[in-house]
């Protein structure tokens, strides 16, 4: 397998960022909600004798990068429906697996009235289906099923356009639980589609090199910084960058140019200066180029460049900052090149 090129792996986890990889467990008091969690997970979220004994929203890995949120039980004095509706809106969830484990109450209504208002998508479970029966013993199992799907169709059939059926499971005997999991995992098989979409796509390449470029504005436009210029420290100006893009020789090889340096870029600013003559009108170019490249407000940019300027004076500084900045511009457009022919190995062109 090859080695994921850390500047990719930023990537990944910036469009990982922009969907939502999660499904909020919930429902009825004491229906198993957590146990479904363990069956479905493997991992050990609480369970207690307890009812209502989850307070909080946890959340629990599910594949590699999904997750599952065990949320409380509605209908308590602690969690009314009002509450719970609050807890929903705090968490942004857009999918949700409402759990029961018996008839539906006006506080489920209430929830998943709201649910549905909201476009939230619902998967309803019927929980501790092996305590499913019928005390007469006049039912069987499958005709209390069809029961209860025809108790969920007609309350909700006025709000919901989706089938309206239970998945039945049992967590004791594990019936249902794999054909649930295959549910759950064409859902999330839906949201890699869109990261796959999203990885190829220019508008997401640009806006991660542009979120880049700014995070290293508030790295560069500082007064730890500003000491670094004015006392020519370049290797460790170029560490910074180097290591905020994470590029090294390597990948200057990879794409087929020498490694930028700052020495060249300051040298080059100085002879550019010379012919000039006048380095006070140059400060508007040298504004635009700075903000221009690390996408920030020009007012932080002039106070930063007056700053230097007061220290050092224009003439012997002037060349530097420009120097370091049409470095850290090559720097961001190496990091492009780098991203872009990266990210074809993996078979995610954005062009």
């Amino acid at each position: 397998m090859t080695h994921q090129h850390p500047l990719v792996g930023e990537f990944f986890g910036y469009i990982r960022g922009t969907i939502d990889y999660r499904i909020a467990v919930a429902g009825q008091v004491d229906a198993g909600k957590s146990a479904l969690i363990n069956a479905l997970t493997g991992e050990q979220s609480h369970i207690s004798t307890e009812t209502d004994a989850t307070r909080d929203v946890t959340g629990y890995l599910y594949g590699e990068h999904s997750e599952l949120l065990d949320f409380p039980g509605v209908g308590t004095k602690e969690f009314t429906p009002g509450e719970y509706k609050k807890l929903l809106k705090k968490h942004k969830v857009k999918h949700v697996l409402y759990v029961f484990s018996s008839k539906i109450r006006e506080a489920d209504e209430n929830v998943i009235r709201f649910l549905a208002k909201k476009n939230i998508g619902i998967t309803f479970v019927y929980s501790k289906l092996d305590a499913l029966i019928d005390v007469s013993g006049a039912h069987d199992r499958e005709l209390l099923k069809r029961e209860k799907n025809a108790e969920l169709h007609v309350t909700f059939k006025k709000i919901i356009r989706d089938p309206l059926k239970y998945h039945f499971i049992s967590v004791k005997d594990g019936t249902g639980i794999d054909e649930l999991k295959e549910e759950i995992d064409a859902y999330f098989n839906s949201k890699d589609e869109a990261f796959r979409k999203r990885a190829g796509d220019t508008k997401y390449f640009d806006k991660f090199l542009s979120k880049k470029s700014n995070a290293l504005g508030a790295r560069l436009l500082t007064p730890g910084f500003k000491d670094l210029i004015l006392s020519r420290e370049f290797k460790a100006i170029e560490q910074k960058t180097t290591g905020h893009f994470h590029i090294d020789e390597s990948d200057a090889a990879f794409v087929g140019v020498p490694m930028p340096r700052v020495i060249d870029f300051v040298n080059e600013a100085k002879e550019t200066g010379k012919a000039a003559g006048n380095y006070r009108k140059m400060i508007g170019p040298l504004t635009t180029l700075i903000s221009t490249v690390l996408k920030v407000r020009k007012l932080n940019v002039i106070t930063f460049i007056l700053s230097t300027f007061g220290e050092a004076g224009v003439r012997t500084i002037y060349p530097v900052l420009k120097g370091v900045f049409e470095y850290v511009r090559a720097m961001n457009d190496m990091a492009g090149d780098v991203l872009e022919k990266r990210l074809k190995e993996h078979g995610n062109d954005h062009r």
